[in-house]
């Protein structure tokens, strides 16, 4: 009876589920008003709320709990918020103590790494121009705005090869993995985009990443102009952490699976085998839905709301939250995958 209702899915209402994003960045400020230190309570917050939402009982995507509109509306309201939380943040940086310092740059970087680039993640898939555009604000927060052409261009033709720099390797660290992906997603995109615009007068300058260097730059003169070095100082330490929180998500995401050859020489579809899920939806409403991955890649633009378990796919051995935090020791993370990888790719090696 107890593992029946351990895995009984329960339909979910309405997009008002769906607002844990929101509670959590509205508590940095108000945190911070009441003590310096205190927005480091918002990571142990969010992590705690994770992993919390990773041990109860499954939830099924909600699919007629309310109009479509009322979901779509949730991250484009929460793009500009967690953008004049930055600001803010930016702002108060140059008077804060170290440890205020440290504390609205911890606190604002998990937010934009967990909530913030998913919000992106959700506009940057969309056909609506308008909402592309509210992706690219979000990146620009976080000084990382060649993440929606690697994305969408590499890591969702490429996901589960060594051609794609979002694939984390048997084997490799998160560390590795990180100085790696970084690197490579940036010099890919440039090189997408010239031979996009190859041929075309003035190539060079229609390099789209040539404009996302501009504007983060601009980005770090302005701040740098109205608050002085320490909020540009701010910009890049709340960046770095966002980055990082995002591309430790991209590596126990598809960690070392792998999309085999066929019989003609070419690489088989991308199937639900891989991506590595969390189907447990309570967790689920903080990440609009991520954790059913393999149904993204599957269909990558339908709306969060709309993604399902998938039938046969992997799960993570200890959820989003808990796997993050395995994956930064390297070896206990190689022993706990490498017995999850012998199940799903039984003709793999260990790693």
């Amino acid at each position: 009876m107890a593992g029946d209702a351990q895995n009984r899915e329960l339909p979910v209402g309405s997009a008002a589920l769906f607002c844990g994003p929101f509670v959590f960045l509205a508590s940095i400020p108000l945190l911070y008003r009441l003590a310096s230190a205190a927005p480091f309570l918002t990571v142990a917050a969010i992590l705690g709320g994770i992993v919390l939402g990773e041990r109860f009982s499954r939830v099924r995507a909600p699919s007629n709990g309310g109009p479509a509109v009322a979901f779509r509306l949730l991250p484009i309201l929460y793009i500009p918020l967690q953008f004049a939380e930055i600001i803010w943040a930016a702002s108060a940086a140059p008077h804060a103590t170290v440890l205020g310092f440290a504390s609205l740059a911890l606190s604002t970087g998990v937010t934009i790494g967990v909530f913030g680039v998913l919000a992106a993640h959700e506009m940057v898939h969309s056909r609506a121009r308008a909402e592309r555009f509210w992706g690219g604000v979000m990146v620009t927060a976080m000084t990382y705005r060649h993440f929606r052409i690697a994305h969408l261009y590499l890591h969702h033709r490429l996901a589960a090869t060594a051609r794609d720099p979002s694939t984390a390797r048997r084997g490799e660290s998160v560390y590795a993995f990180f100085v790696r992906t970084v690197w490579q997603q940036l010099h890919q995109s440039w090189l997408f985009e010239a031979r996009r615009v190859a041929g075309k007068p003035y190539a060079f300058l229609r390099n789209r990443v040539l404009h996302d260097i501009l504007v983060t730059l601009a980005l770090y003169a302005a701040l740098f102009a109205l608050w002085g070095p320490l909020a540009a100082l701010f910009l890049f330490v709340e960046s770095f952490i966002g980055i990082f929180v995002l591309e430790v998500f991209n590596y126990v995401a598809h960690y070392g699976l792998e999309r085999r050859q066929n019989a003609q020489g070419g690489l088989e579809p991308f199937s639900d085998l891989h991506s590595w899920n969390n189907s447990a939806a309570p967790a689920n409403l903080l990440i609009f839905n991520m954790g059913r991955h393999s149904d993204h890649h599957r269909r990558p633009s339908a709306s969060y709301e709309q993604l399902r378990p998938a039938a046969r796919a992997p799960e993570l051995p200890a959820g989003y939250a808990g796997s993050i935090m395995m994956a930064l020791v390297p070896p206990l993370w190689t022993r706990v995958m490498g017995r999850a990888l012998l199940r799903w790719q039984p003709t793999s090696r260990d790693a």
